[in-house]
């Protein structure tokens, strides 16, 4: 019983080294293209418009960004389709009855933390592909476009979060251990 337990601990060991060497030589904001659509405003009729941008948006791109490989490959996907996503997005700003002018950059730019379903974003610069309508004073929609976590369906109204959420973080082979086990975790 002695083995398995030392075994698992060891186990244990190497999986939070490997996790926590990962973590600190690949930052996530290294690794993830992200889309972010801003809203003229926050009226109502800018949110809808902002939702009508971004699923034909998504729509564009999904095939596309669904068989890129690295993020830079991503990334330079996005900044030669430049003039088609300004195009399609103008498009739609003048079905839905709207003059506004619309600005397609790929950059690096600041977001808070955010939630993408169980994912955790934390704070910091990423690359991404910046949809802003009109002023872009308005309540954003964002997604990862690669990988490709936002080619879900049109309907999806995005994530829109002015509150920090919390995340719960378990490791399953902590879990497992006999109870009674006593497990020590440094960062040193």
């Amino acid at each position: 019983m002695k083995n398995i337990i030392v075994s698992i601990l060891v186990l244990l060991l190497v999986l939070l080294g490997g996790s926590y060497y990962y973590a600190e030589n690949k930052p996530l904001q290294d690794s993830v293209f992200r889309l972010h659509v801003i809203a003229n405003s926050d009226s109502i009729e800018d949110q809808a418009l902002k939702i009508a941008v971004k699923n034909e948006i998504v729509k564009l791109l999904k095939d596309e960004f669904s068989a890129q490989q690295d993020l830079e490959q991503a990334r330079k996907l996005a900044q030669k389709n430049i003039p088609l996503i300004q195009e399609k997005a103008r498009e739609v700003i003048t079905q839905q009855g709207y003059d506004y002018p619309v600005e397609v950059k790929v950059g690096e730019y600041p977001f808070p933390t955010k939630s993408y379903g169980n994912l955790v974003f934390p704070a910091g610069e990423y690359q991404a592909l910046r949809i802003c309508i009109g002023q872009g004073q308005g309540k954003n929609w964002w997604c990862v476009l690669f990988p490709p976590l936002c080619m879900v369906s049109d309907s999806d109204q995005g994530l829109s979060f002015d509150r920090q959420e919390e995340a719960q973080v378990s490791i399953k082979c902590l879990e497992l251990l006999p109870k009674g086990v006593k497990v020590k975790l440094s960062s040193q």
